[in-house]
């Protein structure tokens, strides 16, 4: 431990200022000098505690230690750090005996507040989870009481799903469940045109098909870092009343377009789409594409 090693430094200055004081004498100012410096070295090693003082007390300096005093069950006296730099400054304790106290004190156990304690901390279970897709090279993080499904193709290459939300009707007695879900897919031959042709195309063909009606639309946001378009748009059954709630978002990266599609069923109150459309924009934001380097 430290302590002994600074200990075992002052025995030695010790041992050699003992040889000096043979030769000039325990009076002398050098070697008082000598005596008050191992005791600030000390000091400066060993900081006193918020109750004590840098200085001894006059008690602590008149008093004589007794060396068959508080003997352990053992047959040896237990000494601390302070007891012999009481001794060691009033000279009256041999050598040997600071030897013998310091190798008593090598074996003495470190309070249990002292000890290093090595805790495993324990897993979050509400830490978020991560899917790695290895065919496709992506990531994506989600809440843990999602459900994920992998695809059998680049159309449908994974959905990741909330949990689902069931009522029931008192009157019909009829339950219905309420599914929302992010989704990822992959156009592998997107054309030449760029992102911003590729998504009004894209765009267009909804408008033709499904008869969407958009509610918001940007010509610029980012996914894995690079420049995308989103859109957030609802559908119509066959009454035209409004069924179901999409938002998408449109990547080009390494010449593959990246689709995200969040989508759940549409309604006017809170519902199952719109409570989790926050942890979806945080899933949206940790989406992530490993990219592809060709050396040139």
């Amino acid at each position: 431990m430290d302590r002994m090693k600074v200990l075992v430094v002052l025995l030695v200055i010790s041992l050699s200022g003992n040889v000096f004081f043979l030769v000039t004498g325990g009076n002398n100012p050098v070697s008082e000098r000598i005596s008050q410096s191992i005791l600030y070295a000390y000091h400066q090693a060993f900081p006193p505690l918020d109750n004590e003082t840098l200085s001894l007390t006059e008690n602590e300096s008149n008093q004589t230690f007794n060396t068959t005093e508080a003997v352990q069950p053992g047959g040896e006296k237990e000494f601390t750090t302070r007891d012999i730099l009481l001794m060691l400054e009033k000279n009256e304790i041999s050598d040997e005996e600071i030897l013998q106290m310091l190798l008593s004190l090598e074996n003495e156990t470190i309070p249990a507040e002292e000890q290093e304690v090595n805790v495993t901390p324990t897993p979050d279970p509400n830490a978020w989870k991560v899917y790695e897709s290895s065919k496709w090279h992506f990531s994506v993080p989600y809440p843990p009481s999602w459900t994920v499904k992998e695809g059998t193709s680049a159309s449908s290459v994974v959905t990741i799903t909330a949990p689902i939300e069931t009522t029931c009707s008192g009157e019909t007695k009829q339950c219905y469940q309420y599914v929302a879900s992010l989704s990822v897919s992959i156009d592998t031959n997107p054309g030449t045109g760029g992102l911003e042709e590729y998504f009004n195309k894209k765009i267009a063909s909804l408008q033709r098909q499904l008869a969407i009606t958009a509610t918001s639309k940007s010509a610029t946001t980012y996914v894995s870092g690079e420049r995308a378009y989103w859109i957030e748009y609802y559908t119509r059954d066959s009454r035209g009343n409004p069924s179901k709630r999409y938002m998408q978002y449109f990547a080009l990266l390494d010449k593959k377009v990246y689709i995200l599609t969040y989508s759940g069923p549409y309604s006017t109150n809170e519902n199952v789409y719109s409570r989790n459309k926050g942890d979806v924009q945080k899933m949206i934001e940790g989406f992530t594409v490993k990219r592809e380097y060709v050396v040139v």
